[in-house]
């Protein structure tokens, strides 16, 4: 089996799981963005670690949450702004 398999086979293998648990989190007394922002964010982490190893994808979702929160500050300058 190739790497690429067997990073596609991983990744395939994480993703169901990961929803799985997702799901069963919603049965419980969650409320579900609550839910969707710890799968979103694993989702993001766990697609980094089985493309590169657990440094990368610490780098990655680091970066990745520096992104939203520059987008939610310039959006919420903008609205200002034109309010």
């Amino acid at each position: 089996m190739s790497s690429n398999n067997r990073q596609l086979l991983a990744f395939v293998t994480f993703i169901s799981a990961w929803s799985l648990m997702a799901g069963g989190a919603l049965g419980l007394k969650i409320h579900p963005i609550a839910v969707f922002a710890v799968w979103l964010a694993g989702f993001v982490w766990g697609a980094g670690y089985i493309a590169s190893g657990k440094s990368d994808a610490d780098l990655l979702l680091k970066r990745w949450f520096q992104m939203i929160i520059g987008v939610a500050a310039i959006g919420g300058a903008v609205a200002l702004f034109l309010s």
